[in-house]
């Protein structure tokens, strides 16, 4: 579980180790661990994960939609330079993902809302 790994983790080594040794994204991971001021486990989710599985989310139908919209929003404040562009694309398969998974609910909304304009009509009509 990316999000749950290593969040505190900010020294790797001795006091006299050399740490050109650690590969550079560990290093990256530790750096991110170290600033207050940034969302590590988002940035460290962006960066391991290109496409992101939305099914263990579809238990909560269309719920949690706006839910998924505002973490890639804050995920957007995060800075990292050259994901902005991967992060909308993610955004929006990330999105289609939910709609296409679920179209009754997606046609039944839209159905549902010309049965009333139909009735507001019928209704001015009398």
């Amino acid at each position: 579980n990316t999000y749950l790994s290593n969040h505190t983790l900010e020294w790797v080594g001795s006091l006299f180790y050399d740490d050109s040794d650690i590969p550079p994204d560990i290093r990256q991971y530790i750096a991110w661990n170290k600033d207050q001021h940034i969302d590590a486990a988002v940035r460290k989710i962006l960066t391991s994960h290109s496409h992101f599985d939305m099914k263990p989310f579809f238990q909560w139908k269309l719920k949690f939609l706006p839910v998924m919209v505002a973490w890639f929003e804050r995920a957007q404040e995060t800075g990292l330079a050259g994901l902005k562009q991967s992060l909308e694309s993610r955004k929006l398969s990330s999105m289609y993902d939910f709609v296409r998974s679920m179209p009754m609910l997606v046609l039944g909304g839209n159905q549902g809302q010309e049965k009333t304009r139909q009735r507001s009509r019928k209704r001015r009509l009398e």
